[in-house]
This record gives structure tokens, C-alpha cells and sequence, in this order.
């Protein structure tokens, strides 16, 4: 069976930021696609015209921060499932994000093993889902 590439939205500005997920994300061994974006304004334009089965969103960004962010991800998909990542966790208070039902807060630095855990628990197949070899 021949299954399509899970898609990851990586909206970060930080490059080597950007580099980390990317390697975390061909770590977890599974077929994905990933877009980037360093703007909510570019994050918007992938999202109206591409499928997205993970956002990973840094909460600071030059043109949005916080709530803003989220909800701007939200408006153009409400399904998708966001993992949240910021250099400035001082600055969120993690129970104001709870509306918002994010799949994960990480603060920069963390720890690689907990953050591709998440990510593989969106987008790794479901048991029961794929064939015996």
C-alpha cells in the first residue's frame, strides 16, 4: 500500500531552529513533508492551499506573538493538531493556552526525545491501520 507523506508546517524565524526540527523530524522515520515558514503571514498562505497534518509553532514571531499565532492558525484550520515552541516561556502562562487545545508546549531548549515523541504521536500510523509484512 502506497500512502501519502504526512505534511509538517514548521513555522519558526529562527534557522537553526528550524534546522533542529528538521532533524528530529527525519529522525522519527517516517515519510514527511515538510513546509516551512518564518511568518504567520506565510504560515496563512500554506495553509489555504496545502493539506497539513502537524503544525509546529514557535510562539514568537515578526509579525504575530501568542494567542495571536494560534488563533491565526486556527481560523484557516481548526482541526489540525499545533505543537507550541517558544525561547520566551516566561512570558506564557501555559493554562491561558488551554482553549486552544495545543498538543504540546515545549520550551527552546528541550529535550529532543519528549519533542519527537509528540510529533510521532501525530503522525505515526495508527495501530491496527497498516498491514503485516
Amino acid at each position: 500500500m502506497n500512502r501519502k507523506p504526512k505534511t509538517v508546517l514548521i513555522v519558526e524565524d529562527s534557522v537553526s531552529a528550524i534546522a533542529g526540527y528538521l532533524l528530529v523530524l527525519e529522525s522519527l522515520e517516517i515519510d514527511i513533508t515538510p513546509f516551512l515558514a518564518s511568518s504567520l503571514s506565510q504560515a496563512a498562505q500554506i495553509l489555504k492551499t496545502e493539506r497539513v497534518d502537524l503544525v509546529i509553532l514557535d510562539l514568537v514571531l515578526p509579525d504575530a506573538c501568542g494567542s495571536e499565532v494560534i488563533e491565526g492558525v486556527r481560523a484557516l484550520n481548526p482541526g489540525v493538531p499545533i505543537l507550541l515552541v517558544t525561547g520566551y516561556p516566561e512570558k506564557f502562562d501555559t493554562r491561558s493556552l488551554e482553549p486552544y487545545r495545543v498538543g504540546g508546549f515545549f520550551a527552546k531548549p528541550f529535550r529532543v526525545e519528549a519533542f519527537g515523541g509528540a510529533v510521532g504521536r501525530f503522525l505515526a500510523p495508527r495501530a491496527g491501520r497498516c498491514c503485516a509484512s
